[in-house]
């Protein structure tokens, strides 16, 4: 039951890099609901989603000992829908939301909670 957050970030993040690090500068970025290219932007969050995928690989070893990067994933993924999202939803800001990864931020930052109580709750860190 641990493992379950990590195994669905790596089937998350894989294709999603593998398709980030493949493509040419210039065109819309699919991960980011097709939202024209900025490169370097692109690979500082591919960089960070592949430090993610990296420990979550790692933690299909010793789950409970990663909650912390659960922890980090609400964190930042709350930032970003709070600081981002939420005032264009409100109509006081403008931008393109991309539907597909906002959708997964909301899914982890209202399920990751459940399994960091779990390893907190397990005595077993």
């Amino acid at each position: 039951m641990h493992h379950i957050p990590y195994v669905l970030n790596i089937l998350i993040l894989a294709p999603v890099l593998l398709a980030m690090f493949r493509m040419t500068a210039g065109g819309p970025v699919d991960a980011f609901g097709g939202i024209a290219d900025a490169p370097s932007l692109r690979m500082m969050v591919a960089s960070l989603w592949a430090g993610v995928l990296v420990l979550s690989l790692v933690a299909l070893y010793d789950p409970l000992r990663f909650w912390p990067l659960l922890v980090f994933q609400v964190v930042y993924k709350s930032i970003f829908l709070l600081s981002f999202c939420l005032p264009i939803w409100l109509g006081q800001a403008q931008g393109v939301i991309p539907t597909g990864p906002v959708a997964v931020f909301i899914g982890i930052v209202l399920v990751w909670p459940i399994f960091i109580v779990m390893a907190l709750q397990s005595g077993q860190m």
